[in-house]
């Protein structure tokens, strides 16, 4: 008995030590996270975890919440706004109160960042911040909130949503009527009827394209009656909600405008009277388009049977016009269109980006070209994210062509190494998916010479779970990148080295990719990939840190 005691008393006194020095050993390494020791603590973790062969992810997730709480308070804003965007990365509600408090914060982007992050989250407290987020001192935070609060149906929307515009001048009021027809109650649709006669033509047109996109055809007789009165740029968005509203009782209507001598009008009219089944408006259509009116070309890619006009004006000299065709009939997913690739996706030797060019309705669009030269000159408007936005939405339609064009249209991104165009071809390749897809995929990740195009291949297979040593491939380059910096809040034009050749990366390509990378070992969710995280914290560039720890509570949930 007195053995057995002993024995006892022996288990008893290890059984405490052991959990007392774990617990010692938690503790020492939150502290050390408290006092932004971060390397030391991670370090410690890591040791923990051998001795103790046990991943802990509460205490994991303990140390993540703590740095991005310390940067939240940080009286640097950047440091501030990539805490932000780790609290947001993370998608927990455990990251809930440091987005609340970058609602506290002084700086815009602070604010817009937390904002954003917060309305996705899917939490009771949401409705009260929205309401606290409307007394910004900044007015695009109080329109994002507005928006917000009414794809929520937030019960004090519309009274948020009313005073706001009488506060501000009236410029502003266009903006209005996507609000009021996103909330959509019936006293939000009878402001949207008097916006229907509002003195500015701008609140009338979104009024009615904003009534359409919503499908408010109880709303159609009052559109309707605009028709006498309207505007030309209010004609054209008259014809563009009835054949969204499915409107078949105003043919006629659309038939006299048809005949109105005005371009956008014109147009219009034809498209919608085709798209409520009258066919003889495919043949006017036709013969505008034939007239170089390059609107009608854009619009010929909506209408069936158009393919072989479209194929004549490919052959045209008229910049614009040869574009447009092209882009027309590729979304027509017309096979000839696969020999005017270059046109569409591969950067001419003239160097030029692609811009949006809208209809004074704002119903129609065409693509224009200009310098990518202006893009980098700091007065200029010219965004040239938005032309590489355009065409990698075009190549999102190549999924809809049979898999041998596809690939035709893969390669010849790759062959011609357009770069800005490979993260989006090769999530379209991942979403493929067949023996054919993949076998190309393990040819670039083994062969390609262009370092970007055999990252992005590498990483593709690993996310699809293909046997081979992808994770080692990815695990080695974050190692050899990790002090490159995830996220530029400020970034500013950046001149390429003119030394450099297509095979060197540039530090925009090696960030995203970066990212790509950290965001697809969190979604793994397993041992070894939040190893990899653990360690890319302690070495990276300190300002990574705060992404990466969004990504390790992610990954630990």
């Amino acid at each position: 008995m007195i053995f057995l005691k002993k024995i006892l008393l022996i288990f008893t006194f290890s059984f405490f030590t052991i959990y007392a020095n774990e617990s010692l050993d938690k503790r020492q390494i939150l502290y050390l996270m408290h006092s932004n020791e971060i390397e030391r603590a991670f370090s410690l973790f890591q040791k923990m975890t051998r001795d103790e062969n046990y991943l802990d992810f509460e205490t994991l997730q303990k140390m993540a919440i703590i740095l991005l709480k310390n940067g939240s308070k940080d009286s640097d804003d950047e440091v501030q706004q990539l805490s932000m965007f780790g609290a947001g990365l993370a998608a927990s509600n455990a990251s809930f109160e440091i987005l609340e408090s970058g609602l506290n914060s002084q700086n815009y982007q602070t604010q817009m960042i937390a904002l954003n992050f917060l309305s996705s989250l899917n939490d009771d407290k949401i409705d009260v911040l929205l309401n606290k987020a409307m007394s910004s001192d900044f007015v695009p935070i109080r329109l994002e909130a507005a928006y917000h609060m009414a794809k929520r149906k937030h019960p004090n929307a519309l009274g948020q949503i009313e005073s706001l515009m009488y506060k501000l001048p009236p410029f502003v009021k266009p903006y209005f009527p996507t609000l009021l027809a996103t909330l959509g109650t019936n006293e939000a649709i009878k402001t949207l009827k008097v916006f229907l006669n509002d003195s500015n033509p701008d609140v009338r047109i979104e009024t009615i394209l904003n009534l359409a996109y919503h499908n408010r055809d109880d709303m159609l007789e009052f559109i309707k009656k605009r028709t006498i009165t309207s505007s030309i740029a209010e004609k054209e968005a008259i014809c563009f909600a009835l054949s969204l509203l499915k409107d078949t009782s105003s043919i006629e209507i659309l038939k006299k405008i048809s005949k109105i001598d005005v371009e956008n009008v014109k147009i219009s009219a034809l498209r919608s009277l085709y798209l409520l089944g009258d066919r003889s408006a495919k043949i006017k259509l036709e013969e505008e388009a034939k007239k170089k009116s390059i609107f009608a070309i854009a619009t010929l890619c909506e209408i069936e049977g158009s393919e072989d006009t479209l194929f004549e004006l490919t052959q045209s000299n008229h910049p614009f016009v040869k574009l447009n065709a092209a882009i027309s009939l590729y979304k027509r997913k017309d096979r000839r269109s696969l020999k005017l690739l270059k046109t569409i996706f591969i950067d001419s030797e003239k160097d030029l980006a692609f811009g949006p060019y809208l209809s004074q309705g704002r119903t129609m669009m065409y693509i224009k070209t200009y310098p990518k030269a202006l893009g980098k000159i700091k007065e200029s408007n010219v965004d040239l994210s938005v032309s590489l936005n355009i065409r990698n939405l075009l190549l999102k339609e190549s999924l809809e062509f049979n898999e041998d064009d596809f690939l035709k249209i893969a390669t010849t991104i790759i062959d011609n190494n357009q770069l800005d165009l490979v993260p989006q071809l090769i999530s379209l390749l991942e979403n493929k998916k067949s023996e054919k897809i993949i076998s190309y995929l393990k040819y670039l990740s083994k062969n390609s010479l262009t370092p970007l195009i055999k990252d992005y291949a590498n990483l593709a297979l690993y996310r699809l779970n293909e046997d081979g040593d992808y994770e080692d491939y990815i695990k080695n380059w974050v190692y050899k990148e990790n002090n490159s910096q995830l996220i530029e809040l400020n970034p500013e034009a950046k001149k390429k080295n003119e030394n450099a050749s297509i095979y060197d990366l540039t530090k925009e390509e090696t960030s995203k990719l970066l990212v790509d990378m950290y965001t697809a070992l969190s979604s793994k969710q397993n041992k070894k990939s939040i190893i990899i995280l653990i360690d890319a914290i302690k070495k990276t560039n300190y300002k990574n840190r705060y992404a990466l720890s969004g990504l390790l509570i992610k990954a630990t949930e």
